[in-house]
């Protein structure tokens, strides 16, 4: 019998608007720390990057951090394609506080 009691975090999710919130901020981190891994998988700096895509490098070190929040499609694009990848965008239904991939 598991005992433990619910975490902080586990008690703070059961209230549906600072799950919302929560989930969405995880989203802004998620791709943010993509855009980072993806520069440096590529092994390019920011200023080699930004040349690329045709901005600046003060540019590529907002997206690379969690709390930027105006990310454009076009630019994700640009930033895949630099780093050797393709972008790839879905939607997702929420069905009773679970995530499920349209098709």
């Amino acid at each position: 019998m598991n005992n433990k009691k619910p975490s902080w975090l586990q008690n703070k999710l059961s209230d549906p608007k600072f799950k919302k919130g929560y989930e969405k901020e995880v989203e802004r981190l998620g791709i943010a720390e993509q855009i980072l891994q993806l520069r440096m998988q590529a092994k390019l700096t920011q200023s080699q990057l930004a040349k690329k895509i045709g901005t600046t490098a003060s540019a590529i070190s907002r997206y690379e951090n969690a709390a930027y929040g105006q990310y454009g499609i076009q630019t994700l694009y640009k930033i895949a394609a630099a780093c050797g990848c393709r972008l790839r965008i879905s939607f997702e239904q929420v069905l009773m506080g679970r995530r499920r991939t349209a098709s």
